[in-house]
């Protein structure tokens, strides 16, 4: 967990830390050796960590601790959380939600008082957390990069980038950041992609040679070709390329999809790529063909979503995919949330079964600004 607290020394926002009185006395788990309460907490759900975290200063330096985030890991007990990124009109800054796992509502966070850009940005998640990079602040692109920790529920800031972006897309490799593109300004090869590297916590540009220089990327996805993780991106003109960082090269495909607009949210799901299209349809492919199918069996989705398209489509465990959408019942503004499981049947499609779908936030404003959603172990 180097890394971790490494990139927690970023931070640029001011933090008061707690002192714990260790002479005074204690019961119960905490009169235990630190290993041995450690292992013990590790095997307690996260809902209940957050109720034993209440219990007292002690309890929470404990339930918030890298440690404890460590043993979990080798235990193999972490679980899944889905967190949503929304701005609520008319509050201008936007707010952090959990999908609490049994009531099955989106819960706020309470986190710093950072404010995250209200739109325009990419993002990046973590082993156990998510990075928001960019964006538009005040009507103007912006260099920041914020980590928001679902361990902690604490914002901190990383090193902002060099150049002021909004609309760029953004990928993980091998413990790297690659930004490409959203510069507003200029857009050359030699800024058009930035990274940064976590064990110098730096930001760099990176040349990268391509015989052609697209547009914004519209969307973009990690995949693994020839055991060697490449990003898979297309831009807005429909212009399909891959990016390898071990060579450092932009290779157009060949591919072009006439509507890249209708092809948005991109995932790897095994050795599938998936999407979300219109009409509450989910579509997938095989990378490289990029001949776009349906995903079946989806049919009730498609009657409960109406003429609601899928504003979001995301991973929600290992296993399964989340999907989120509009409602306006009579006078409140709903958004609708379903789980689903996927598998490729003996005839080479692939089918969806719906595990669970309904409302889990419901809101009198008449606006909602959904920016992300992803699921994050811990």
């Amino acid at each position: 967990m180097k890394g971790r607290f490494a990139i927690r020394g970023c931070s640029q926002s001011t933090k008061n830390e707690e002192i714990i009185d260790s002479s005074s006395s204690v019961c119960g788990l905490l009169s235990l050796p630190d290993e041995v309460a450690l292992n013990c907490m590790a095997q307690v759900s996260r809902l209940d960590l957050a109720a034993v975290a209440m219990a007292s200063k002690r309890h929470r330096s404990l339930v918030v601790s890298p440690e404890l985030w460590d043993v979990r890991c080798r235990m193999g007990s972490m679980e899944a959380s889905l967190y949503v990124l929304m701005q609520i009109f008319p509050d201008p800054s936007p707010r952090w939600f959990i999908l609490h796992p049994v009531q099955r509502r989106l819960k706020p966070v309470k986190s710093s008082l950072y404010a995250d850009p209200e739109t325009g940005s990419c993002f990046v998640v973590l082993d156990w957390g998510i990075c928001t990079i960019g964006g538009l602040k005040n009507g103007k692109p912006t260099p920041e990069v914020s980590f928001f920790d679902c361990f902690e529920h604490k914002v901190y800031l990383f090193p902002p980038m060099k150049m002021a972006r909004c609309g760029a897309s953004a990928s993980l490799i091998d413990k790297k950041i690659y930004v490409f593109g959203g510069c507003w300004d200029v857009a050359d090869s030699s800024n058009w992609v930035e990274v940064f590297d976590f064990k110098t916590l730096t930001w760099d540009f990176l040349f990268v040679f391509t015989p052609k220089m697209p547009l914004n990327i519209q969307q973009s996805v990690v995949m693994i070709q020839d055991k060697e993780k490449e990003v898979y991106a297309v831009d807005e003109d429909g212009q399909h390329f891959s990016f390898s960082p071990s060579k450092c090269i932009l290779v157009p495909n060949g591919k072009t999809d006439s509507n890249p607009e209708y092809r948005n949210d991109w995932l790897s799901f095994g050795p599938y790529l998936l999407c979300r299209g219109i009409g509450g349809r989910i579509l997938w492919c095989f990378p490289y063909q990029f001949d776009w199918k349906e995903v079946k069996g989806l049919e009730e989705l498609q009657q409960r979503c109406g003429c609601d398209d899928i504003i979001k489509l995301c991973f929600n465990s290992a296993t399964t995919i989340a999907i989120f959408w509009k409602a306006r019942p009579q006078a409140l503004l709903e958004l609708w949330y379903a789980k689903i499981s996927l598998e490729k049947r003996i005839e080479g499609d692939l089918w969806g079964e719906m595990e669970f779908s309904g409302p889990v936030l419901s809101d009198s404003s008449t606006c909602v600004n959904f920016l992300h959603a992803a699921c994050v172990y811990g």
